[in-house]
């Protein structure tokens, strides 16, 4: 970025604006930027290989089937609990095909404003400052093309993917969580007898008693076995490297400030 706006330009630049007013207006903050590869760029070359939109704002534009506030929603997940708003609301209704739901509606609100989105304010202006640089020249991010090198694109691919990577666990976890939740309150909503929970959660290397199952007891016969309702839950608990995924975020996260 500083190859294509020097520091010294956009001071100068800013003094004029200071002295002559709105008619040197031209530099900007901006957080989206559109980067060409100056090192590929052949006539066998896709467009998509050489040149990109990387949009660094919370609530950036994401692949397949996340919103653009579900980065905010794993980042802040637990400032978002804290503040007694449900984080997982996006998943829980998606995974209930449940698309016409007022409290869905009503806790998205609730988190878009906690995050300060739709104001850009509190914790969405302080990820906007972090990753906001000086450009000069207000026109749309495409019709600014900034040329960069083969190793610099590759970093921001990383940085992009990282992201995607980083929710897409989170989503995978609250989905799982969500589902095991479901389907151990089905069974033992329908389960005959205590020994049928109890053997299930000893599948599941839980330690519980009969008092505490007493109250969940159902009278109809159950249409889950134990030992296969365990078995489903442990399938979905397959080890994730949740822990690489993050620490890959933020090595991406740090490569790309020292790019900057």
């Amino acid at each position: 970025m500083q190859r294509s706006y020097p520091k010294n330009d956009v001071a100068t630049l800013q003094a004029f604006k200071k002295k002559y007013g709105s008619a040197c207006d031209v530099v900007a903050k901006d957080s989206c930027f559109y980067f060409a590869n100056t090192e590929m760029k052949t006539d066998t070359q896709k467009d998509d290989d050489v040149a990109e939109h990387f949009d660094f704002k919370m609530d950036a534009s994401l692949s397949g089937r996340f919103d653009s506030i579900d980065f905010g929603i794993a980042y802040y997940r637990n400032e978002i609990k804290n503040a007694g708003i449900n984080p997982e609301i996006n998943i829980q209704q998606k995974a209930k095909e449940n698309w016409e739901n007022p409290n869905w509606t009503q806790e998205k609100d609730k988190i878009k404003k906690f995050l300060g989105i739709n104001s850009e304010g509190g914790l969405y202006q302080e990820w906007k400052d972090k990753f906001s640089l000086d450009v000069i020249g207000t026109s749309y991010c495409r019709t600014r093309t900034i040329p960069c090198f083969n190793s610099e694109f590759n970093e921001m691919k990383v940085f992009k993917l990282a992201k995607e990577s980083f929710v897409n666990a989170h989503y995978a976890w609250a989905e799982n969580i969500f589902k095991d939740m479901r389907d151990i309150h089905n069974a033992l909503k329908d389960y005959k007898y205590i020994k049928d929970a109890i053997d299930l959660c000893g599948a599941l290397g839980l330690d519980v008693n009969e008092n505490e199952l007493q109250r969940t007891a159902g009278v109809s016969l159950t249409i889950y076995q134990p030992e296969n309702l365990a078995n489903l839950i442990k399938s979905r608990r397959a080890k994730q490297d949740n822990k690489s995924v993050i620490e890959q975020f933020k090595k991406a996260r740090q490569v790309q400030a020292t790019v900057n």
